[in-house]
């Protein structure tokens, strides 16, 4: 009996390493992105309108087959999805510079950006059948993710300084497939799924659609994919025009690349602290609230800053509101839906990071190309912490009613 029960703890244990090495090569793909296809903008002439349109295409697609795609995961299986979607990840950076063309990169864009989509999904749906609402796997995770945060736009920098952006987007291409081989060892327990007997089954269901918006009826669930949509606001706000801030303000690539690492290094370690923040105020909303802030003021104030200590700093403490906020998010959401529905709720948290990452890149663009750049940070991180302030009021008027109203 010891024996049985020692190999599945053995088991689950390779499972969670798994789940973390998943975390570490998958949300990280999309912050290297954001670091280098900006550059690569920069490198082909687009026009910052323009820019912003292509740098929210990554975004367009997932926007609608989010919530498609987290279903798909408990339909056919994270580990048989994650292993194609990660195969792609590894192929697709190598298509930039073979086709160095403004439509080319809105095409790739619009692909690569649901692949990476559905990849960190297929990620946050595993660790929430595994670890089922655990805390401290949650804020584990978002270490892991956070770690990945740091050391890919530092290797993408320091390899496009080097190389150019063939080195660049080779690292990319690294990651995609060491993404591939830690998904090869993540079970997750998942049951035997049924061959694919029709292209019907894959097709989007407007059931399904249905049945996710449902949960946003739940106080707990709206709160946080309006938190969600914020705060990855702050960050569509880094995956996008920052860098191009940066370079303007005469930054080059290896220091663009650290500014953004260490943003992710402060995120992951600020993980670790969302729980005991949440214990010293008394509130996991205040944190969460007061996080987005942090990330949203610090992220826009970018142009308005001078000298790479001072960057540094504005780096660390964007990421301290980044990170804090994100275990609480996981955590909320995965004890709030029944297990055999997570990846349909991690497509419909997903759907709301998408939305964020259409809106604010042309926002941001728009209003760079008219008012400048330094105004246009201004513009969108006054707007961002009203919808903030605001919503937020709303939404906790809104669950106080309903907490009253059963009782």
């Amino acid at each position: 009996m010891e024996s049985k029960s020692s190999a599945s703890a053995g088991t689950n244990e390779v499972s969670m390493l798994a789940i973390y090495a998943a975390a570490f090569f998958s949300l990280s793909i999309t912050l290297m992105k954001g670091l280098a296809i900006p550059l690569w903008c920069i490198s082909l002439g687009v026009p910052p309108a323009y820019m912003g349109v292509i740098l929210s295409a990554r975004s367009f697609v997932p926007l609608f087959l989010s919530i498609h795609g987290g279903s798909l995961m408990d339909q056919l299986g994270v580990r048989r999805t994650l292993l194609v979607l990660a195969i792609l990840n590894g192929l697709l950076p190598w298509l930039y510079p073979v086709f160095p063309f403004i439509i080319a990169v809105l095409i790739l864009e619009l692909f690569g950006g649901l692949v990476s989509s559905l990849a960190w999904i297929g990620a946050q749906t595993a660790l929430a059948r595994v670890a089922q609402g655990d805390s401290k796997s949650a804020g584990r995770f978002s270490f892991a993710t956070n770690m990945g945060n740091l050391a890919g736009p530092v290797l993408v920098g320091f390899a496009w300084k080097l190389g150019g952006p063939i080195a660049g987007f080779g690292i990319i291409s690294l990651w995609g497939f060491l993404l591939f081989a830690a998904v090869y060892f993540l079970p997750v327990g998942d049951r035997p799924k049924e061959p694919i007997t029709s292209w019907k089954n894959l097709m989007p269901k407007w059931s399904v659609y249905r049945q996710a918006f449902v949960m946003l009826k739940e106080p707990g669930v709206d709160l946080v994919v309006f938190a969600t949509f914020l705060r990855i606001s702050a960050y569509s706000i880094q995956a996008s025009f920052y860098a191009v801030a940066l370079v303007h303000l005469g930054q080059n690539e290896f220091n663009i690349g650290i500014l953004m690492g260490v943003a992710g290094l402060s995120s992951g370690l600020a993980t670790l602290l969302g729980a005991p923040a949440s214990r010293v105020f008394g509130s996991q909303v205040v944190v969460l609230i007061g996080g987005i802030s942090i990330a949203i003021i610090f992220i826009s104030m970018t142009p308005y800053l001078s000298g790479f200590s001072i960057f540094f700093t504005a780096a660390v403490i964007f990421g301290l509101g980044m990170g804090v906020s994100l275990p609480l998010l996981l955590s909320v959401l995965s004890n709030a839906i029944p297990r055999e529905q997570q990846g349909l709720s991690v497509g419909l948290r997903s759907t709301a990071n998408r939305l964020a990452g259409v809106v604010v890149p042309i926002g941001l663009g728009i209003v760079i190309e008219f008012l400048g750049i330094s105004n246009g940070f201004l513009v969108i991180g006054i707007v961002l912490l009203l919808v903030l302030i605001i919503g937020s009021i709303v939404l906790l008027r809104r669950a106080r009613k309903v907490s009253e109203a059963r009782g």
